[in-house]
């Protein structure tokens, strides 16, 4: 490979068979042996401006090629280009400082603290902890194709409280970031396809519009790499094809209400407040985001081999969904040697952020093991009815109303049966649908459904492992479940009681 020269297309008839082929994305792509990242710059020919693609490879050396097809090493690299229009070298880059490191590969120095304060001369967050989980999350949307997944961030709060300013920050030195305030299945697909970036989403609560369905299950396969695919017909003078985009990336999520809970679950959830002093706007003209891209793109292009292998060795002691999306920003502060105090201050905010954001044993789910461990107190296995259930669940079921009770009844059957707490059918007990439960069952299920972010002992009797809830908390949870259990929307015909 020729350091620092354009190198000449090669002709594709030279390949004798698809296996000395490797078809990679014009924009960015990550694979064994080279990652490469795709521009568009302006030039002039006969005395007219024309727009034309260049890339840049890191393998074993890291040249400039300005054609899409090319030879590396025994490989013919072929650049998919389709109808993809990639964006422009001087918007987020700079063509001249891209030479001159390609002649003197210098290598960034402490990005991590310079991002991160950075971010301190710009915006207030309420702990420490967020400066350096937003600036690791920065850093890693430049190597989010290193990683099988990648966390979404979710801010919130209320007008006025800085949400809009950290999108700001957010693309001014995301990886190709794009900001958008409405988003349609076709621009959310194409854009993020065509140039692999950072999603950025202004006014988020939009996506609760039942019209976004659709783009919420894209949204929330998205987070993994593969997800989030969808095909589309392609019609033109050539006739119809068949195209198939992808949406995995980072993506941020700025909304002053709650996130649906599917996408939410993959967040990391900052909570904004507003600013006790005033902070000087992020100007998109300023000097700063270009010098720190450069140094952003620099460290992608020297680093992402040993980003890749310091991913396989993260996540050890977390599991889950909860471990997929710590993995990247641990990298990334192994990477950027940030120390082993901060790093757990750090993560320790993450694993309070999955409490709030993880679907998985909410509160109600909580009371029902808890109010199943009393039952069992003593017994390796008990037969129960759901009204059994509802009547230690609630301690006023018997002057609840019958629609009230109905209510509790299916709300209690409904979660039984979504949880798989029953070990077999029983028959009948004084006349009612009986259940057969057993101690082991239930810890089972519990282990297998709680948020790997709790400790602590959740009672003794069938070993489940939280600590028990507080009168306050029990007290407050009656409530919602009776508000709960009276938006069923499921009809009385269909209640076992």
């Amino acid at each position: 490979m020729q350091s620092g020269k354009f190198m000449e297309k090669n002709n594709l008839n030279n390949t004798d068979n698809e296996h000395d082929s490797i078809i990679a994305h014009p924009s960015y792509e990550v694979n064994q042996t080279f990652m490469s990242l795709g521009f568009r710059e302006t030039v002039i020919s006969n005395n007219q401006p024309e727009d034309r693609n260049i890339y840049i490879l890191s393998g074993k050396d890291i040249a400039i090629h300005k054609e899409n097809v090319f030879k590396y090493e025994d490989k013919t690299i072929i650049l998919h280009e389709q109808d993809r229009i990639l964006l422009k070298v001087n918007d987020r880059w700079d063509k001249n400082r891209i030479v001159n490191f390609i002649a003197n590969k210098e290598q960034p120095k402490e990005l991590y603290q310079e991002i991160k304060q950075t971010l301190k001369n710009y915006i207030e967050f309420q702990r420490e902890a967020i400066y350096g989980i937003i600036t690791a999350w920065i850093i890693a949307t430049y190597f989010h194709r290193c990683f099988h997944a990648f966390p979404f961030l979710f801010i919130y709060g209320k007008k006025q409280s800085g949400k809009s300013r950290l999108l700001d920050l957010l693309e001014r030195l995301s990886f190709n970031a794009m900001k958008v305030k409405g988003v349609s299945i076709a621009s959310l697909a194409d854009s993020i396809d065509g140039v692999r970036g950072t999603f950025l989403n202004d006014q988020a609560e939009e996506l609760s519009n039942k019209k976004n369905t659709e783009i919420l299950g894209i949204l929330s396969d998205s987070y993994t790499i593969g997800g989030g695919k969808r095909r589309i017909v392609n019609t033109s003078n050539k006739g119809r094809r068949i195209m198939e985009f992808e949406t995995f990336g980072p993506k941020a999520f700025a909304s002053i209400k709650e996130l649906d809970s599917d996408l939410k679950d993959r967040c990391i959830e900052i909570t904004m407040l507003r600013a006790i002093r005033e902070y000087p706007y992020p100007d998109a003209y300023l000097a700063i985001w270009g010098d720190l891209r450069d140094k952003l793109y620099k460290l992608l292009l020297i680093r992402w081999q040993e980003v890749k292998e310091l991913y396989q060795d993260t996540g050890k002691d977390v599991s889950h969904r909860t471990r997929e999306l710590w993995r990247p920003i641990e990298t990334i502060l192994r990477l950027e040697d940030v120390p082993g105090a901060e790093m757990n201050d750090i993560k320790g905010f993450f694993l309070e952020s999955m409490q709030e954001t993880q679907n998985e044993l909410s509160e109600y789910d909580i009371k029902l093991f808890e109010t199943l461990k009393q039952l069992l107190m003593g017994k390796d296995k008990a037969i129960l009815t759901v009204t059994d259930i509802a009547e230690k669940l609630k301690s006023n079921y018997t002057a609840m109303n019958d629609k009230e009770k109905r209510g509790i009844q299916t709300w209690i059957g409904r979660t039984l049966n979504q949880l798989s707490l029953y070990t077999r059918h029983a028959g009948k007990k004084d006349g009612r649908k009986a259940y057969e439960f057993s101690c082991e069952h239930i810890e089972n299920v519990y282990q297998r459904y709680k948020n790997d972010t709790t400790s602590g002992d959740y009672g003794e009797t069938c070993g489940l492992s939280h600590k028990s809830l507080s009168d306050i908390i029990l007290v407050d949870l009656e409530t919602k479940i009776d508000e709960m259990a009276g938006d069923t929307g499921i009809p009385e015909r269909e209640i076992e009681i």
